[in-house]
């Protein structure tokens, strides 16, 4: 059950994560950020009672914590889908957060097996492949979709630790004040950095559909966690840049390089590698 919840959760995080993207697309992407996690409080506000589950104040305290981690990987997701393109961003993201975990075991005491080192160095070499430009790519683009894919990794890495420390029984409940934490994040920011705290018209039904789809994979996440390894799950999880770079090969018939669609192919083993071991 674990593993279905999990890859569940991968499917539809990461068609969450491509309808934020597309509503990034329009610019204003802070303000996108924001009103997906607004939008996914109401989203949750629905699930909450229909999943049920009686989470203690340290679960959601817990799960407060995760969703400041997520609001700053979705945001920086956002931002290198705006910049660069999701094939290259989505991938680098995913090799991280599926390592974040590993490291996470490994300084309290895990041993990863030689799978899971054999997978983190592959993801290595993914994240290289990946982040090579094309003839038609500029080299700056693909860069700083790395870094901020990179970035957004750790981030999702953090947020996979966080709620794996909720307890059983919980439902689906932590994820409400994960999303009203990284809503108030990003008010914050909004407020301090003075930028527009409404998205454009035309990305209002991509935020729709991406706060449903993230608060709703958040949510298998969490209980996936309660069934299985964090470890096992978290990489799972992880293997969300499939549906994102499926969505924008059908939608923005996005084309990668050889060698990038290579890097892609590589990330996926990589965590693959890591959740064998």
């Amino acid at each position: 059950m674990a593993i279905l919840l999990a890859l569940a959760a991968a499917a539809v995080v990461g068609s969450g994560d491509f309808f934020g993207g597309m509503a990034s697309r329009h610019g204003r992407v802070l303000a996108v950020s924001l009103w997906v996690h607004v939008c996914g409080v109401a989203a949750m506000l629905v699930l909450g009672p229909l999943v049920g589950g009686d989470p203690t104040a340290a679960d959601l305290w817990w799960g407060a914590a995760a969703g400041l981690a997520g609001a700053v990987g979705v945001t920086s997701l956002y931002l290198g889908f705006a910049s660069s393109r999701m094939g290259v961003v989505a991938p680098v993201s995913a090799v991280v957060a599926a390592a974040v975990p590993v490291m996470f075991g490994l300084a309290t005491g895990e041993r990863p097996a030689a799978l899971a080192v054999g997978g983190l160095g592959l993801g290595l070499v993914a994240i290289a492949l990946v982040s090579r430009p094309g003839r038609d790519q500029g080299s700056a683009g693909v860069a700083a979709g790395v870094l901020r894919g990179l970035a957004a990794g750790a981030a999702f890495g953090a947020l996979f630790v966080f709620f794996g420390q909720v307890g059983d029984g919980t439902g689906v409940w932590p994820v409400l004040p994960a999303r009203m934490a990284g809503a108030a994040l990003l008010v914050a920011v909004a407020v301090g950095t003075r930028a527009p705290g409404r998205p454009e018209t035309a990305s209002w039904p991509a935020i729709g559909l991406a706060a449903l789809l993230t608060a709703g994979g958040n949510g298998l996440f969490v209980l996936a966690s309660q069934e299985g390894l964090l470890a096992v799950v978290s990489v799972l999880t992880s293997m969300y840049p499939a549906a994102t770079v499926a969505w924008a090969r059908v939608v923005y018939r996005e084309r990668l390089t050889g060698m990038q669609l290579a890097g892609v192919a590589l990330a996926l083993a990589a965590i693959a590698l890591i959740a064998g071991g």
